[in-house]
Protein backbone atom coordinates (compact mmCIF):
# COMPACT_ATOMS: atom_id res chain seq x y z
CA UNK A 1 0.00 0.00 0.00
CA UNK A 2 1.55 3.40 -1.02
CA UNK A 3 1.65 6.30 1.72
CA UNK A 4 4.32 8.00 -0.62
CA UNK A 5 4.69 11.65 0.97
CA UNK A 6 1.98 11.02 3.45
CA UNK A 7 2.81 12.76 6.98
CA UNK A 8 1.76 10.48 9.54
CA UNK A 9 1.68 11.51 13.08
CA UNK A 10 1.52 8.45 16.11
CA UNK A 11 1.35 9.25 19.74
CA UNK A 12 2.47 6.14 21.81
CA UNK A 13 5.14 5.13 19.12
CA UNK A 14 7.83 3.26 20.98
CA UNK A 15 6.46 -0.29 21.21
CA UNK A 16 3.24 -2.16 20.59
CA UNK A 17 0.52 -0.54 18.08
CA UNK A 18 1.98 2.40 17.55
CA UNK A 19 5.76 0.84 16.86
CA UNK A 20 3.30 -1.80 14.21
CA UNK A 21 1.67 1.55 12.95
CA UNK A 22 5.33 3.31 12.23
CA UNK A 23 6.43 0.09 11.09
CA UNK A 24 3.44 0.11 8.85
CA UNK A 25 3.14 3.19 7.26
CA UNK A 26 7.09 3.88 6.96
CA UNK A 27 7.02 0.93 4.40
CA UNK A 28 4.72 2.57 2.42
CA UNK A 29 6.76 5.45 2.05
CA UNK A 30 4.82 8.03 4.51
CA UNK A 31 6.99 10.38 6.45
CA UNK A 32 6.70 9.70 10.16
CA UNK A 33 6.20 11.92 13.35
CA UNK A 34 6.71 9.70 16.61
CA UNK A 35 5.61 10.76 20.05
CA UNK A 36 5.50 9.24 23.16
CA UNK A 37 7.09 9.71 26.66
CA UNK A 38 9.42 7.32 26.40
CA UNK A 39 12.67 9.15 24.20
CA UNK A 40 15.08 5.88 24.57
CA UNK A 41 11.98 3.73 23.19
CA UNK A 42 12.14 6.48 20.16
CA UNK A 43 14.78 6.34 19.67
CA UNK A 44 16.00 2.34 19.56
CA UNK A 45 12.17 2.19 17.44
CA UNK A 46 14.49 4.32 14.81
CA UNK A 47 17.43 2.65 15.21
CA UNK A 48 16.08 -0.97 14.83
CA UNK A 49 14.12 0.10 11.41
CA UNK A 50 16.90 2.25 10.21
CA UNK A 51 15.07 5.10 9.47
CA UNK A 52 16.38 8.16 7.57
CA UNK A 53 16.82 11.42 9.90
CA UNK A 54 15.05 13.53 7.14
CA UNK A 55 11.93 11.06 7.43
CA UNK A 56 11.36 10.80 10.82
CA UNK A 57 10.47 13.05 13.40
CA UNK A 58 10.35 12.37 17.26
CA UNK A 59 9.51 14.22 20.35
CA UNK A 60 9.68 12.98 23.84
CA UNK A 61 6.87 14.37 25.74
CA UNK A 62 4.17 13.87 28.00
CA UNK A 63 0.59 13.54 26.40
CA UNK A 64 -1.20 15.70 29.00
CA UNK A 65 1.46 18.89 28.20
CA UNK A 66 -0.82 20.93 26.47
CA UNK A 67 2.55 23.27 25.88
CA UNK A 68 4.47 20.10 24.70
CA UNK A 69 2.42 19.10 22.69
CA UNK A 70 1.66 22.34 20.86
CA UNK A 71 5.29 22.83 20.42
CA UNK A 72 5.65 18.95 18.69
CA UNK A 73 3.04 19.53 16.69
CA UNK A 74 4.43 22.91 15.27
CA UNK A 75 7.63 21.51 14.99
CA UNK A 76 6.16 18.72 12.64
CA UNK A 77 4.47 20.96 10.69
CA UNK A 78 7.35 23.42 9.99
CA UNK A 79 9.66 20.03 9.06
CA UNK A 80 7.05 18.17 6.43
CA UNK A 81 4.71 20.78 5.77
CA UNK A 82 1.96 19.21 6.70
CA UNK A 83 0.30 16.33 8.77
CA UNK A 84 -2.00 13.87 6.99
CA UNK A 85 -3.06 11.41 9.56
CA UNK A 86 -3.03 11.57 13.53
CA UNK A 87 -3.61 8.31 15.05
CA UNK A 88 -3.91 8.60 18.63
CA UNK A 89 -2.68 5.47 20.39
CA UNK A 90 -1.40 6.24 23.73
CA UNK A 91 -2.60 4.87 26.98
CA UNK A 92 -2.51 3.27 30.11
CA UNK A 93 -4.60 0.96 32.42
CA UNK A 94 -5.20 0.11 35.85
CA UNK A 95 -6.41 -2.41 37.55
CA UNK A 96 -9.84 -1.82 39.80
CA UNK A 97 -12.81 -0.68 40.85
CA UNK A 98 -14.37 2.07 42.74
CA UNK A 99 -13.17 0.51 45.85
CA UNK A 100 -9.64 0.13 44.95
CA UNK A 101 -9.45 3.22 42.56
CA UNK A 102 -7.84 6.22 43.76
CA UNK A 103 -7.92 8.98 42.80
CA UNK A 104 -4.50 9.80 40.81
CA UNK A 105 -5.15 6.58 38.93
CA UNK A 106 -8.27 7.68 38.06
CA UNK A 107 -6.93 11.33 36.90
CA UNK A 108 -3.75 9.64 35.23
CA UNK A 109 -5.96 7.14 33.19
CA UNK A 110 -8.37 9.92 32.05
CA UNK A 111 -5.61 12.25 31.52
CA UNK A 112 -3.53 10.37 29.18
CA UNK A 113 -6.33 8.09 27.24
CA UNK A 114 -8.60 10.91 26.79
CA UNK A 115 -7.11 14.52 27.28
CA UNK A 116 -4.12 13.40 25.46
CA UNK A 117 -6.21 12.66 22.53
CA UNK A 118 -8.16 15.94 22.81
CA UNK A 119 -4.43 18.22 22.97
CA UNK A 120 -3.34 16.17 20.18
CA UNK A 121 -6.21 16.53 17.93
CA UNK A 122 -6.61 20.03 18.77
CA UNK A 123 -2.96 20.64 17.83
CA UNK A 124 -3.70 18.84 14.83
CA UNK A 125 -7.03 19.82 13.13
CA UNK A 126 -6.61 23.12 12.26
CA UNK A 127 -3.86 22.09 9.90
CA UNK A 128 -5.90 19.38 8.01
CA UNK A 129 -8.86 22.04 8.29
CA UNK A 130 -6.42 24.25 5.95
CA UNK A 131 -5.74 21.40 3.95
CA UNK A 132 -9.26 20.35 3.40
CA UNK A 133 -8.35 16.89 4.00
CA UNK A 134 -6.88 14.43 6.48
CA UNK A 135 -7.84 11.09 8.85
CA UNK A 136 -7.77 11.24 12.67
CA UNK A 137 -7.97 7.71 14.15
CA UNK A 138 -8.18 7.09 17.51
CA UNK A 139 -7.62 3.78 19.22
CA UNK A 140 -10.56 2.78 21.63
CA UNK A 141 -11.66 -0.22 23.29
CA UNK A 142 -14.66 -2.79 23.57
CA UNK A 143 -14.55 -1.29 27.52
CA UNK A 144 -15.58 2.12 25.74
CA UNK A 145 -18.80 0.51 24.81
CA UNK A 146 -19.59 -1.81 27.43
CA UNK A 147 -19.59 -1.91 31.19
CA UNK A 148 -16.03 -2.85 32.75
CA UNK A 149 -16.35 -6.09 34.55
CA UNK A 150 -17.28 -5.49 38.50
CA UNK A 151 -13.96 -4.93 40.22
CA UNK A 152 -11.94 -4.43 36.82
CA UNK A 153 -11.08 -2.00 34.60
CA UNK A 154 -12.98 0.92 35.70
CA UNK A 155 -10.93 3.93 34.96
CA UNK A 156 -10.01 2.78 31.54
CA UNK A 157 -13.43 1.95 30.55
CA UNK A 158 -14.89 5.27 31.40
CA UNK A 159 -11.69 6.72 29.52
CA UNK A 160 -12.65 4.81 26.40
CA UNK A 161 -16.50 5.79 26.47
CA UNK A 162 -14.57 9.13 26.36
CA UNK A 163 -12.91 9.28 23.64
CA UNK A 164 -15.99 7.28 21.57
CA UNK A 165 -17.65 10.56 22.63
CA UNK A 166 -15.02 12.57 21.43
CA UNK A 167 -14.47 10.82 17.95
CA UNK A 168 -18.41 11.28 17.26
CA UNK A 169 -18.45 15.02 18.34
CA UNK A 170 -14.83 15.48 16.40
CA UNK A 171 -16.09 13.59 13.37
CA UNK A 172 -19.23 15.86 13.37
CA UNK A 173 -17.40 19.22 13.53
CA UNK A 174 -14.51 18.03 11.41
CA UNK A 175 -16.90 16.87 8.30
CA UNK A 176 -17.17 19.98 6.81
CA UNK A 177 -13.30 20.69 6.37
CA UNK A 178 -12.85 17.19 4.67
CA UNK A 179 -11.72 15.73 7.70
CA UNK A 180 -12.67 12.34 9.19
CA UNK A 181 -12.09 11.21 12.28
CA UNK A 182 -12.74 7.48 12.40
CA UNK A 183 -12.13 4.95 16.09
CA UNK A 184 -10.68 1.21 16.22
CA UNK A 185 -12.27 -0.52 19.18
CA UNK A 186 -9.99 -2.66 20.27
CA UNK A 187 -11.18 -6.40 21.77
CA UNK A 188 -8.15 -8.21 23.65
CA UNK A 189 -4.48 -7.31 21.79
CA UNK A 190 -1.01 -9.02 22.40
CA UNK A 191 1.20 -6.32 23.53
CA UNK A 192 2.85 -5.38 26.73
CA UNK A 193 0.04 -3.50 27.46
CA UNK A 194 -1.71 -6.49 28.82
CA UNK A 195 0.94 -7.49 31.26
CA UNK A 196 -0.36 -5.18 33.22
CA UNK A 197 -3.25 -7.68 33.98
CA UNK A 198 -1.05 -10.53 34.90
CA UNK A 199 -0.80 -9.68 38.70
CA UNK A 200 -4.62 -9.48 38.93
CA UNK A 201 -5.66 -12.17 36.29
CA UNK A 202 -2.57 -14.56 35.95
CA UNK A 203 -0.62 -14.77 33.47
CA UNK A 204 -1.49 -15.76 29.30
CA UNK A 205 -1.26 -19.20 28.48
CA UNK A 206 0.50 -19.48 24.43
CA UNK A 207 -2.67 -20.44 23.24
CA UNK A 208 -4.52 -18.07 24.52
CA UNK A 209 -2.21 -14.86 23.36
CA UNK A 210 -2.39 -16.60 19.80
CA UNK A 211 -6.55 -16.50 20.07
CA UNK A 212 -5.73 -12.49 21.18
CA UNK A 213 -5.19 -9.70 17.66
CA UNK A 214 -1.56 -9.03 17.36
CA UNK A 215 -0.65 -5.16 16.64
CA UNK A 216 -0.36 -6.04 13.24
CA UNK A 217 -4.13 -6.55 12.90
CA UNK A 218 -4.30 -3.50 14.06
CA UNK A 219 -2.05 -2.14 11.53
CA UNK A 220 -4.09 -3.67 9.03
CA UNK A 221 -7.52 -2.08 10.09
CA UNK A 222 -6.13 0.86 10.70
CA UNK A 223 -4.47 1.04 6.75
CA UNK A 224 -8.27 -0.03 5.42
CA UNK A 225 -9.51 3.05 7.45
CA UNK A 226 -6.65 5.25 5.67
CA UNK A 227 -7.29 3.90 2.26
CA UNK A 228 -10.66 3.87 2.01
CA UNK A 229 -12.52 5.63 -0.53
CA UNK A 230 -13.15 9.16 -0.82
CA UNK A 231 -16.64 8.89 -0.92
CA UNK A 232 -16.40 6.50 2.28
CA UNK A 233 -16.04 7.11 6.25
CA UNK A 234 -15.59 4.01 8.11
CA UNK A 235 -16.64 6.10 11.24
CA UNK A 236 -15.77 2.94 14.04
CA UNK A 237 -14.20 -0.26 12.77
CA UNK A 238 -14.71 -2.90 16.03
CA UNK A 239 -11.60 -5.86 15.95
CA UNK A 240 -13.05 -8.38 18.11
CA UNK A 241 -10.43 -11.21 18.70
CA UNK A 242 -13.49 -13.65 17.66
CA UNK A 243 -11.33 -16.57 18.75
CA UNK A 244 -11.17 -16.35 22.26
CA UNK A 245 -14.32 -17.80 23.15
Amino acid sequence: MSFTDKVALITGADGGIGAALAARLADGGARLVLHSADADGLAKLVAEHGWAADRVLTSAHDVTDAAAVDAAVADAVERFGRIDYLLNVAGVAYFGGILNTDAEMWRRTLDINLTGYFLTARAVLPHMKEAGDGFVVNMSSIWGRRAAAPGAMLAYSVSKWGVEGLTKSLAAEARPWGVRVSSLVLDKVDTAFRNNMIPHVGDFTPEQLGRMLSAEDVADATVAVLTSSRRAHAATIELDAWQWG
